[in-house]
This record gives structure tokens, C-alpha cells and sequence, in this order.
């Protein structure tokens, strides 16, 4: 069995028209996609809103390319979030495109992935543990009640079902991103061990393939003994090295992965150059779970946000940016110390992307920018006190300063931004049946 993917994220930025064609002239078995992530933050699940712009452009190519020559298209995490509203819109858009293009009628099938608080709140009623994952305590009512919107992240079984009830596009809702490759393949009598395994190393197209290209396309191929991977770019490989190191990707332990059901051990696998752009896998195993736990993912909403920008280049305010720091601050907590609000600033040119963890502590820039945000409960606070703080970097009374003028060149106007959210919910939940928290739909769509 063969299956095409051409993103590893659709809607962000679109997929290469050509090497998509070029791998569709071969004639896959199936085309997937995975439209969703919690990578960009809490903001697109909490806010229900969309992160990509191109979603309804890649759409077009994979439904009416899909549609012309008869290939299932099953679609993961629809939506970024995988929530009902995304979930929605893309079965929307699907139904908009196959009429415009007068593709004929075709089933089309799509899941729900969103969980009911009261849902949650009755397994901790029964005495059921939500376990916390990466450092998160167990989950309590408390924050199940503040979470905007919360998802459950799907494993193979809701794909399975629709493709046995017909279905000839598939819009999924929160999905792992292994899963929507692994589905046709175990429906279709292949090892649960490479079928997953395959699922892993193509979720994010030719990111398992060098040099590195965003949005490529590859062809994964499985077998009862193996699974091989080939880009369809002509300028790239798939090697032993590329392999592997995706195989190590967004990992805690590089050697598992874990879905609803059970765990990829990929201790022994094997990884050797098949031919020159195609690498040869083997070796996975397959460990079912003892108990039924899916993933939940949930985000509560902290406040609106704002945003400013200063730009420093004063030698003696960039020496002190710390203490310029500080003087913002102790300025903001004089002025709004009665008010709730939240203050961040970001150094960059010091330590704006690792902050604590940045490892150059004695690093001299020549200048710096810093982006200030601000968070409270109403967007006129948010806005009222980033203002004060951005300006506060002009007028920054540190030890040492002599000019008169200003120490630095701010935004005159502060700029609205997303609400500020945080991930409250990363928990798995004891389910009896792997469908029970993705309700199954089935519709048409076509001329």
C-alpha cells in the first residue's frame, strides 16, 4: 500500500504543486494531510480560531486531484485545533469546492473530537484519575470548568469506521498525527507496528527527507516485512540519517510513541539506503495498552493581550537592558498595582527565544528590540498599561544615563493581538470504547 502526503501542516503555507502532481501520476493508494498542531500554542483551540491561510487552496488540489482519479483523502485535525468548529468549516469548504468544480456526488465522512465538560466531571465523580501528562497534576473540576474548549485526541478508530461505512474523503477532528496513515493501512491487514511506524515518519512530509524542503511531497510504502519512504522532489533524499532522525522527532524518549491503544517501540528498528532517494525500515514493535486512555487537550483564556515594540541601540542602555527592564516594570506596579495584569518582555539581540536557558549569558549586541506584552481582563486595560510600559523604555532612569532625549525608539500605537490562553488540559482519560468520544457522521457532497 502506498500513501502520498504533501504537508505536514496544511493550511500554514501550500503544499509544492509540483511534486504533488508528480507523486500523484504514480497513482497512491491513498492521499492524507494533517491539518492541525498543538505546536503554535493554546491561543487556536481556546479562541476556536484558525492559524493557516492557504487551507482552502490546498483543499482544492487535493479534493479535485483526489476526486479525478478515484483516491480516498483522509484529512487529520481538521482546522489546527481539531474542534467541532474547524471540523465544520472544512466539511463546508469541501462541499463549496465539489460544487464549483462539478465533481461528481462522493461520500463524505467526518468526526468530532470535542469533549463535554459535564462529560469530565462524571469521571471524577465515578472516581476515575485524569492523569496529568508532562508535569501536569491530575486534572481537577476546577480546571476542567476554566478550560474554554477541550479535545480528545483520536487513535486510528474513527478513520476505520467511516472508511468501512464508504466514506471517500474523510475530515477528521483532533487526531494523533500518526493515525491517519496508520488507519488504512491496519484496516487493510498490515502490522500494527510498521503501519504506525509509517505513520510517524510521513506525518510531516518531506521533513524526513534532505536537504531540507517544507512542503514536498512523499510516498510511504508498506509492506508486510517493511516500510519505505521516497520524496518526490527531484533535488531530495530520503537516507538512513534523515530517516532516523525523524524517527527522533518531538519526542520526550526518542524510541516511543504513544497513541489510543498502545505504544511504538522503536528500540530495534533498522533503517538501510534501499536505493538512492529511498530508505528501507524495519524492526517496530507494537505494545497494546493494558487500559484505554486517550489524550485530552484543553486551554483556558488568562486575559486579552497587547503588544509593543522598543527598539535600543543606546551602548549604555543595552549594557543595563535588565535594569531598564526593571524600571518599566516598578513604573507599571506604581502606577496600576491595584489592577490585575500580567507584563512579559522579550529580549531580542539578548534572550528573546531561550530566555533563562540562553547559554551565550555574556553576549555584548549592539542593539536590541524589545517586545513588550501585556495581558488583563478587558482590552482597553491590556492596551493602557503595554502603552505605559513601551514608553517607559524612553524615559528609563538608570544609573549612567546622560542624554536627555529619549533612549529609545518606540511604537507610537500598541497593537491588539490574540487573547492570552494557557494549556491547562494535557491529561489522558480512562474511555471502555475507543469510539466513545468521536461521534461518526456520514454525508454527500457533489454534483
Amino acid at each position: 500500500m502506498r500513501i502520498l502526503i504533501s504537508t505536514g501542516h496544511l493550511g500554514t503555507a501550500p503544499s509544492n504543486p509540483e511534486s504533488f502532481h508528480r507523486g500523484m501520476e504514480t497513482n497512491p493508494d491513498y492521499v492524507v494531510a494533517d491539518a492541525g498542531s498543538s505546536d503554535p500554542g493554546p491561543v487556536y483551540l481556546g479562541a476556536n480560531i484558525r492559524l493557516g491561510h492557504f487551507a482552502r487552496d490546498e483543499l482544492e488540489l487535493f479534493l479535485t486531484a483526489t476526486r479525478k482519479k478515484g483516491i480516498p483523502l483522509i484529512i487529520g485535525s481538521a482546522g489546527d485545533s481539531g474542534s467541532n468548529h474547524g471540523v465544520d468549516h472544512f466539511v463546508a469548504m469541501m462541499r463549496e469546492l465539489a460544487q464549483e468544480h462539478h465533481i461528481p456526488k462522493f461520500k463524505l465522512g467526518y468526526f468530532y473530537s470535542e469533549v463535554s465538560k459535564d462529560y469530565l466531571k462524571g469521571k471524577l465523580a465515578h472516581g476515575k484519575k485524569l492523569t496529568g501528562l508532562g508535569g501536569f497534576p491530575d486534572l481537577t473540576a476546577e480546571e476542567i470548568d476554566q478550560a474554554t474548549r477541550i479535545v480528545a485526541v483520536s487513535g486510528i478508530h474513527p478513520f476505520v469506521k467511516l472508511l468501512d461505512m464508504g466514506a471517500d474523503v474523510i475530515i477528521g477532528g483532533r487526531c494523533g498525527d500518526i493515525n491517519f496513515t496508520a488507519a488504512p493501512c491496519i484496516r487493510a491487514g498490515f502490522p500494527e507496528a510498521l503501519a504506525y511506524h509509517m505513520g510517524k515518519m510521513i506525518e510531516c512530509a518531506s521533513l524526513v527527507a534532505e536537504p531540507f524542503m517544507g512542503k514536498e511531497t512523499v510516498i510511504g510504502t508498506i509492506s508486510h516485512e517493511d516500510i519505505k519512504i521516497t520524496p518526490y522532489h527531484p533535488d531530495q533524499r530520503c537516507t538512513v540519517a534523515s530517516a532516523a532522525g525523524h524517527s527522533m522527532y518531538e519526542r520526550e524518549n526518542p524510541y516511543y510513541e504513544y497513541t489510543l491503544g498502545g505504544m511504538l517501540d522503536m528500540r530495534n528498528c533498522r533503517y538501510e539506503q534501499f536505493d538512492e532517494r529511498t530508505c528501507r525500515i524495519s524492526g517496530a514493535r507494537w505494545q497494546p495498552a493494558k487500559e484505554l486512555r486517550v489524550k485530552i487537550e484543553g486551554a483556558k483564556k488568562i486575559g486579552e493581550r497587547c503588544m509593543g515594540i522598543a527598539g535600543i541601540r543606546d551602548p549604555h542602555v543595552v549594557r543595563n537592558i535588565d535594569q531598564a527592564i526593571e524600571w518599566c516594570k516598578t513604573s507599571v506596579a506604581k502606577r496600576f498595582g491595584k489592577e490585575k495584569y500580567e507584563l512579559y518582555f522579550h529580549v531580542f539581540g539578548k534572550n528573546g527565544v531561550l530566555k533563562e536557558l540562553e547559554p551565550l549569558k555574556d553576549a555584548q549586541p549592539h542593539e536590541v528590540g524589545v517586545v513588550v506584552e501585556g495581558l488583563a481582563d478587558t482590552t482597553e486595560l491590556a492596551e493602557k498599561i503595554t502603552d505605559f510600559a513601551v514608553r517607559m523604555f524612553f524615559f528609563a532612569r538608570i544609573p549612567g544615563v546622560k542624554g536627555t532625549a529619549g533612549t529609545a525608539a518606540t511604537t507610537k500605537q500598541t497593537m491588539r493581538s490574540s487573547p492570552g490562553y494557557l494549556w491547562n488540559v494535557n491529561h489522558t482519560v480512562p474511555i471502555d470504547d475507543p469510539l466513545e468520544l468521536f461521534p461518526v457522521h456520514m454525508t454527500e457532497a457533489g454534483v
